[in-house]
């Protein structure tokens, strides 16, 4: 009998064992760990290259370090002759890192950028699938990726131009909260916020399980009223 109560003790521990590691994913980053998604806190101009006549979108996936700092870039959707001119301002911004169970870590943050050249109006804008080589961190997380995007307006009698930077909340539910700009043009700002409102942006995961997370969102105007080549 005494034997039997040992075995049977044994057996619950390995159970117990056993289940305590399926709440760890493959990653090995716990099942009940909070992360607090990584954000951007300052942004500078990204330059529409004057001799350029491309437009649309250009998407990047930017790996923070545990102090925040950009670590690499990766280039998931490309326009040739504008992606640079993204890769080169991002290296000026500046971020937060995101935090596992309270503590800075390595983390990811995506930044879509409209090039949104003078005569596009506000169609909407095919989204192609985008390529990662490297996963996000931290391992387990995936940031919100957009679906469905069109272009802003150009605002009548608006004769400026620059780029207006966006940092946007989007709940696991899907929902664009209202955006702060992060770099704002006067009489661009407004037009960008309401293109956002056509988009369609799918939530952020981590472990698989939804949660509120950023997204970067840039629009750069050209005014139909500067000629190209």
């Amino acid at each position: 009998m005494a034997t039997m109560k040992r075995n049977l003790k044994l057996l619950a521990t390995v159970l117990l064992l056993a289940c305590a590691g399926l709440t760890t994913t493959t990653t090995g980053v716990s099942g009940d760990s909070h992360f607090v998604p990584p954000d951007i806190t300052a942004a500078t101009d990204i330059p529409y290259p004057i001799d350029n006549i491309a437009s649309g979108l250009v998407s990047i996936s930017i790996n923070l370090t545990a102090a925040g700092q950009l670590q690499s870039v990766q280039i998931v959707r490309d326009i040739p002759g504008l992606t640079s001119a993204v890769t080169n301002a991002v290296n000026s911004w500046t971020f937060t890192p995101g935090k596992l169970d309270g503590k800075a870590v390595p983390s990811t943050i995506n930044v879509q950028v409209i090039f949104n050249g003078g005569a596009v109006g506000s169609q909407n804008l095919p989204v192609q699938p985008g390529s990662l080589v490297t996963p996000p961190n931290p391992p387990g997380y995936f940031p919100p990726e957009i679906s469905a995007v069109s272009f802003a307006g150009y605002p009548p009698n608006s004769l400026a131009t620059g780029a207006v930077v966006l940092d946007l909340s989007i709940d696991k539910y899907s929902e664009v909260k209202k955006p702060t700009p992060i770099r704002p043009v006067a009489s661009l700002t407004s037009a960008a916020i309401a293109a956002l409102k056509t988009w369609t942006v799918n939530p952020a995961t981590f472990n698989g399980k939804k949660l509120d997370a950023k997204l970067v969102v840039a629009f750069v105007f050209r005014s139909p009223n500067i000629s190209t080549p």
